[in-house]
């Protein structure tokens, strides 16, 4: 068996090991001989189970924005569509595993901007993309340059993203429909933020949010 192919099988065998019986197996050793493989082989790509769940999250991140950066029209994009497009087809994409994506995230707290510990990969990835959106945006006079706030865009964007994922997860509406509001109204309130009209975009997105308590 290929190397890549047994990464994939040991991610494919622990997703499906979470979504049957709601934790993680009791231990390396008991997951690998179901799998049928040793102990050794494991630990070639991964040194717990919780680098599992964060490459799940670190794969979906790459391929949703190699698939983005592909289209003709990305490179035409502003800032604010570019954090718009990769919202919504991160979570049309996210679609496919809700359920496994449910079980990692009921540890994350919104209340608490670090997340689970699965997702620091992921965390990292976004960040450093959202700088480079940011830069690009400051460059086209998009985005207003303020010396005190440039360095913590970035830290909004995750807590942003973090507030999104955790909507999504209690998103109950027909097709998630809720969350594709939630995504526009709370992009275009960072942007207004940083740019212009807050005010009429923060009372927009108050209102949406009360409504959907």
């Amino acid at each position: 068996m290929e190397k890549q192919d047994l990464k994939g099988k040991i991610i494919a065998h622990y997703q499906e090991y979470l979504l049957l019986n709601g934790e993680n197996p009791a231990s390396v050793y008991a997951f690998c001989k179901e799998l049928e493989i040793d102990e050794a082989q494991f630990y070639e790509y991964f040194s717990d189970f919780d680098q599992i769940a964060a490459q799940f999250w670190s794969h979906l991140f790459e391929s949703n924005l190699a698939r983005l950066s592909e289209t003709e029209e990305w490179s035409d994009f502003s800032s604010r569509e570019k954090f718009l497009s990769f919202y919504f087809s991160f979570f049309e994409n996210l679609k496919s595993h809700r359920s496994y994506a449910n079980l990692i995230l009921k540890q994350v707290n919104i209340a608490k901007p670090k997340g689970a510990s699965e997702l620091e990969a992921f965390k990292k990835q976004f960040k450093n993309w959202s700088k480079e959106i940011i830069a690009e945006g400051q460059m086209k006079d998009e985005i207003a340059g303020r010396s005190k706030f440039n360095d913590l865009y970035d830290d909004l964007f995750w807590i942003q993203c973090l507030f999104l994922l955790d909507f999504w997860r209690k998103d109950r509406s027909p097709g998630f429909e809720s969350t594709d509001e939630a995504i526009e109204k709370s992009v275009n309130l960072s942007f207004d933020l940083i740019e212009k009209n807050a005010l009429d975009s923060a009372f927009d997105f108050g209102k949406f949010i009360f409504q959907n308590r």
